[in-house]
This record gives structure tokens, sequence and C-alpha cells, in this order.
């Protein structure tokens, strides 16, 4: 009788072998320990030494308000708006380290400690942060866009995280590996998928269908109202899983050697 992985190339079963030998997704780089405690320091900060006062101000400097860009685009000089030009332009990064309670910290660290390690591990720390914070921008930007004029916050680094699940998507799922073996291989040395093979090839298509379905429910039904951070802002996550997922091939280190 064949053994079952008789009938995959050498590759794939070396790429099996690895998976097996391989830490698991929660040991994670220094890079996304250090990203994950600038977040809750950030909270911290905010919870326990920040005036009620001090802390509407940083999150009307460093959060995205798309009633400001709004009003920017409008005319309306920067001396009559809460935030001034640098902060605009800073926020769309900015609104990663900002949480709207611990819930939403614990949250975002988890599905950064599953997502980022493999890209982490990938990039190494400085292409894997730049990458991050670009996912972010690009959900901000669609929540303004979407948002348009709307007196409403965006805080969190849920579209930075899902820049980096839409980014690992190209890496877990390389040469036919399935999703939990995938997040636990050794993704520094395999070939990655292609931005059309993401789209189409049957693993990667599903997990994307999935997680976008979750995300337009979550935009449709809608957490809280006006000021209130509570509300999931489900279309940020979709536009940053698709920013990583584009923009991972910009980022991206070629394969090394596997070791011996």
């Amino acid at each position: 009788m064949n053994h079952p992985d008789d009938d995959f190339p050498e590759d794939r079963r070396a790429s099996r072998r690895q998976a097996a030998t391989a830490g698991p997704a929660f040991n994670a780089p220094a890079s996304v320990l250090l990203t994950i405690a600038a977040i809750v320091l950030v909270h911290l900060l905010r919870t326990h030494w920040l005036s009620p006062r001090a802390d509407t101000e940083l999150l009307a400097t460093f959060s995205v308000i798309p009633s400001l860009y709004e009003a920017w685009w409008r005319g309306v000089p920067l001396s009559q708006l809460p935030a001034d030009g640098w902060s605009l332009v800073i926020a769309p990064f900015s609104h990663f380290f900002l949480h709207a309670d611990w819930t939403h910290v614990a949250m975002n660290a988890l599905w950064m400690l599953v997502f980022a390690t493999p890209v982490a591990r990938r990039m190494g720390s400085a292409r894997f942060l730049a990458l991050t914070l670009l996912s972010a921008a690009a959900g901000a930007m669609a929540f303004v866009l979407l948002h348009w004029g709307q007196d409403v916050l965006l805080v969190g680094a849920s579209g930075g995280v899902s820049g980096l699940m839409g980014a690992s998507v190209r890496l877990i799922y390389a040469e036919g590996m399935p999703l939990f073996i995938g997040l636990r291989r050794d993704v520094r040395h395999v070939r990655p998928l292609t931005f059309a093979q993401a789209l189409t090839l049957p693993g990667p298509r599903a997990f994307m269908l999935v997680w976008i379905g979750i995300n337009i429910l979550i935009s449709l039904v809608g957490f809280g109202t006006g000021q209130d951070m509570g509300r999931i802002a489900g279309e940020a996550h979709i536009a940053g899983f698709f920013a990583g997922l584009a923009l991972f091939s910009l980022f991206d280190r070629p394969a090394s050697p596997p070791r011996t």
C-alpha cells in the first residue's frame, strides 16, 4: 500500500515535514510581540493616566473621523477644525494603536498573533510593520469614503490585522497546504501564491469568501452609532484585507533555502 504522501511531489512532502517540526503560530517573532505591546501600552496610558478631556483630545487628533476629511475637502480652514493638517495625514496610521476597550485590544492581539506571525517571519520587522500600517490606512480610507461627512470615529488595529490576514493567505496556502498546517509551517522557504492564485484556488478563495461574508453582515447590522466606538467597521476590514493581499509582493523577500 502506498503512503498518502507518495501521491505528492517531493517538494510537497518536504513542506509537510517542515510543517510537522515548525513551531506553533503563537511562537511569534519579536516584531509582532512589540507591536502588540505598543497597543497595550497605549490603552493603559489612555485608561489609567489620561484625564477624560485629554483622552478626548487624543482621539480627536489620532483617530479617523470622516467629517473632518469632508470639511477639509470643502475648504474649511484647518484652524476651525478640532484637528490640524498633520493629524489628518497621520490618523490613517495612528488609529491602529487606539482601541475602544480591553476586549477590542484582546481580540486584535489574538488575531495578530495568529496571522502576523507568518508574515513577520517571512518579511522581517520593517517590511512587516510597513505592510501592516499601509493596510490599516487602506481600511481607514475606505471607512472615510463610505461614511463621508459622518461624525463617527474609527479606531483599532483591525484594518491592519486584516491586511496581515490577506498577506498570510498567500503564504499559508502555498504549495497546496491546508490552513492549519500552513499556519505552523516555516513560510520563509515557500513559494507564495500569486495574487491570481489567491483569488481562484479553492482553499484561499473559501477563506476569503467567509471573511468577506462575515464583515458584510457586520457592516449591514452595525454596532453603535455616532461617537460610540463599539461599532465594528467591517468595511475597513475588507479594504485592509485586500490591501494586504495585493501589496504582499511589494514587501516580500525571496524565499530562503530550507535548513538541513
